[in-house]
């Protein structure tokens, strides 16, 4: 059966896991979003991924999926957003992604060695490009130096072809603990992540419902908004992961995959 979304005003759609596995749409996807447009209904995808929305718009492409980058929120940009809006034309150091460089490109100025002044770091996971171990080290010494840790998400860990890698979570805890600092996240499940796509959407997070795959960052994340919740298992969350979670973290809803929806 059809899944009815006229009571609300706004999906939001995760990406990796519920919408996509690393460059193969999951089952249902192309479909769900082509209703979607079809019935004119606002929608958003949203990520934890340290990637720009430019860049996602041109991954979905390859998938048959069609967007645009206002219908794209990621942590990347989420972080740089936070950044820009705390520290005016920041100083800031990428630990992160060639997204969160190009990003922050023309909004303030980037730190390359320990000797500079650092307003925040923004921390990705660290097989990342611009997270190898020098400049891990450089981060560690600016962090000692009183930069603000802006960690992209608290993720421990995501799936990769190689099988599960370290988060950006695992990243910025081992950091802030080596520096003895208290970091920031910016991507799901915090709050500040949902209030910001909210204002864009201009849509109130009650009016909202999320299909995701992940239990904390999606599920617990969205619930704490107001949100109604449908959590699809193709991605992270199993089903024997349901026995063990409080009642106020549960998804409203539980589908095998996204055809469930269409």
């Amino acid at each position: 059966m059809s899944q009815d979304f006229s009571r609300y005003e706004a999906v939001l759609l995760d990406l990796d896991g519920t919408v996509y596995f690393e460059d193969h749409p999951l089952p249902g996807s192309v479909d769900l979003i082509k209703r979607l447009q079809a019935e004119n209904t606002k929608f958003a995808c949203i990520s934890n991924s340290t990637t720009s929305p430019q860049r996602v718009v041109k991954r979905l492409a390859g998938m048959g999926i069609t967007v645009t980058p206002d219908q794209i929120y990621t942590a990347g940009a989420a972080a740089v957003d936070y950044v820009v809006k705390r520290f005016p034309n920041p100083r800031a150091f990428n630990l992160a992604t060639e997204g969160v460089q190009d990003m922050l490109e023309g909004r303030g100025h980037w730190v390359q060695t320990d000797s500079e002044k650092c307003d925040a770091i923004i921390i990705g996971a660290p097989a990342n490009r611009y997270a190898d171990f020098e400049r891990q080290r450089i981060a560690l010494s600016l962090m000692r130096n009183g930069a603000l840790a802006v960690g992209v998400c608290a993720d421990r860990i995501y799936p990769s072809p190689r099988g599960w890698e370290f988060g950006s979570g695992a990243l910025t805890l081992m950091l802030t603990y080596a520096a003895n600092a208290k970091p920031v996240y910016c991507g799901k499940p915090e709050k500040v992540f949902f209030a910001e796509l909210c204002r864009r959407l201009a849509v109130p997070p009650e009016r909202c419902i999320l299909i995701g795959d992940n239990l904390e960052a999606d599920i617990w994340g969205a619930k704490q908004m107001g949100m109604a919740t449908i959590l699809t298992l193709t991605g992270v969350a199993r089903p024997d992961d349901l026995k063990a979670i409080a009642a106020d973290h549960r998804p409203d809803q539980v589908i095998q995959d996204l055809r469930d929806l269409i």
